[in-house]
């Protein structure tokens, strides 16, 4: 198929056409769905946005020193009241100890003269017991009593002396044997212990028994630890 250019002389240049737009426009859309076109925000408003953003940032990181400085307080807090506690238990367990020590070093005073209390008593039951036994073994071995006494005494004071029966024989001798004696009374007594020599004076009684001077050694020796 041929074509051919065809040329219109008369005719002027070509125009652009303004199409017009089809659908809704900005108005329109306002108009009918209640929605108001955005404008893009103002220098100032941008300005006052970020000083904005700026002071919320500010307070976020204050906020947050705050909460880091509390848990830090609260576990200083914590350590020194546990540390305080601690201090306090130990200072407690000092106090103890220490009285503990005074108490002891108190206590061995009474300990040793306890101790040595305890040796007198033993050391005189030992001689009572020995003493007693040769008492008894031998009667005439009240005469170191009696002679005791009658050194002590002038003998023109003694008026009687006491003696247990067993004992009769021993002191009768003795006194047989001591000049200026004769006047002396002996009394016997079945219910007193062996080794009893009491001496009846014009002055009083003296008990020179064996059982007498063994409380008096204890009694001095006892003393003599105090």
């Amino acid at each position: 198929m041929s074509s051919r250019l065809v040329v219109r002389e008369h005719e002027g240049a070509a125009q652009p056409m303004m199409w017009q737009r089809v659908g809704p426009t900005a108005a329109s859309e306002a108009a009918v769905y209640g929605r108001v076109p955005q404008q893009p925000p103002s220098a100032d408003e941008t300005a006052r946005l970020k000083a904005e953003l700026v002071l919320a940032q500010g307070r976020i990181q204050e906020m947050d020193q705050r909460v880091r400085e509390a848990r830090e307080q609260g576990r200083r807090e914590g350590e020194s009241s546990a540390r305080q506690a601690l201090q306090a238990e130990h200072q407690a367990m000092l106090q103890k100890l220490a009285t503990a020590i005074k108490e002891t070093v108190d206590l061995r005073p009474r300990l040793r003269l306890q101790a040595e209390s305890d040796l007198v008593r033993l050391a005189v039951a030992i001689a009572r017991r020995i003493l007693h036994r040769e008492m008894n073994a031998d009667p005439d071995a009240i005469g170191a009593l009696v002679r005791v006494g009658l050194e002590k005494l002038r003998l023109q004071e003694v008026t009687r002396v006491c003696v247990h029966t067993d004992h009769h024989q021993a002191l009768k001798g003795l006194l047989a044997q001591s000049s200026g004696a004769s006047h002396i009374e002996i009394a016997v007594d079945p219910t007193q212990e062996r080794g009893t020599v009491i001496f009846e004076t014009s002055r009083g009684n003296l008990d020179l028994s064996l059982e007498t001077q063994l409380r008096e050694i204890e009694r001095g020796l006892t003393d003599r630890f105090r």
